[in-house]
């Protein structure tokens, strides 16, 4: 289990319009598969890798997540929320729950991670390359068979080189995939945009692989999203919970 990262920001604030009709009634990280929340699993996952404390960046339905969850205490750790009251863009929300509630203090890193996937992580594997590469953002990535609807990464000894969100397939340079799985420094906190609402994959991802301090983390780990009806049949038909 990792030794240095306690804190965790879980992203649930979407409204998972490409899951409908799933999400008419559920905030998408509350859909079951096979029975379970995907939310279930991530929090499950998340205290197994030795994280005690998840700020849940909430919007959608956001009562719901109050009503499941509470404090935590149930799930063996602590959860607070914070309240996304119009839509902020992947950034935005990520920004605003760390700024809140889990700002992480000088020399601290904070584990943010995708609340509607269904993934299984090695954070301490994850957390010594980011540390050995001085990184200010190191990102989980997985090489994929179909690139389409995803950001892909080009790598050089663990190093990002090149960040594109959805690119066209044909034009992609790499089969490696951003998994919504992130570990943020402090530094990197203070280089996010300043604008409220802003896509943390576009505006701050792939404006700073020039840096040499973004980095990527091969994982060869369960992931799957549950974004589409198409991929929550899918992991319907492969996944099944841990006892």
């Amino acid at each position: 289990m990792s030794q240095y990262i306690k804190k965790a920001v879980v992203i649930c604030g979407g409204e998972g319009t490409r899951l409908r009709p799933l999400t008419y009634d559920t905030p998408k990280p509350l859909v079951k598969v096979n029975g379970v929340p995907v939310i279930d699993n991530v929090v499950r996952e998340l205290r197994r890798n030795g994280i005690e404390r998840i700020t849940m960046a909430v919007g959608y339905k956001k009562e719901m997540f109050v009503e499941h969850f509470g404090d935590g205490s149930g799930s063996g750790l602590h959860i607070d929320y914070s309240i996304e009251d119009k839509l902020l863009g992947t950034g935005g929300a990520i920004k605003k729950a760390l700024e809140e509630k889990a700002l992480p203090e000088k020399d601290e890193d904070v584990l943010v991670v995708n609340g509607d996937n269904i993934f299984e992580i090695d954070l301490k594997g994850m957390h010594e390359l980011h540390s050995s590469k001085g990184a200010i953002a190191t990102l989980a990535v997985k090489a994929v068979d179909d690139i389409t609807g995803y950001g892909v990464i080009s790598v050089d000894d663990g190093i990002i080189r090149k960040f594109v969100e959805k690119p066209d397939p044909k034009d992609a340079e790499s089969n490696l995939i951003n998994l919504g799985i992130y570990i943020f420094n402090s530094g990197a906190v203070h280089m996010l945009p300043e604008k409220e609402s802003f896509s943390m994959e576009r505006d701050f991802f792939a404006k700073i692989p020039d840096t040499g301090r973004l980095c990527a983390y091969v994982s060869d780990k369960i992931w799957y999203p549950i974004d589409t009806i198409e991929r929550y049949r899918k992991a319907s038909e492969e996944w099944r919970p841990s006892e």
